[in-house]
């Protein structure tokens, strides 16, 4: 069975923007998800910094982390399956997690 990630995970998941092999996603579905065990919602990370975009620090993640520093893009989220994601880079405190959510459905036009 694949393992699914929950709210807030940092994952290594396959690059869909770029030339890489991967990029990392912050997750911000839950099990109300249709398909929860199947896939997830997930918001894109980069190295590039953007005034929009959600910095993470190290005070971000309850556990684990990533090398470089990211940000996080909140209007660009896609569906991943959970068998396409390599591994779990960390998780995302629950006020971090909501942050990056509540942007997110922003630019889908909820306030």
């Amino acid at each position: 069975m694949t393992e699914s990630y929950e709210r807030g995970a940092v994952v290594k998941g396959p690059d869909l923007f770029a030339d890489h092999d991967y990029r990392p996603y912050v997750c911000l579905s839950d099990q109300t998800h249709p398909f929860h065990d199947e896939e997830g919602l997930y918001a894109a990370a980069t190295t590039t910094r953007r005034a929009a975009a959600v910095p993470l620090t190290d005070e971000d993640f309850v556990i684990g982390g990533l090398p470089r520093e990211t940000y996080v893009n909140p209007w660009t989220i896609v569906s991943i399956r959970h068998a396409d994601i390599q591994e779990k880079e960390g998780q995302l405190t629950e006020a971090t997690t909501e942050t990056i959510a509540r942007e997110a459905a922003g630019y889908l036009g909820i306030s």
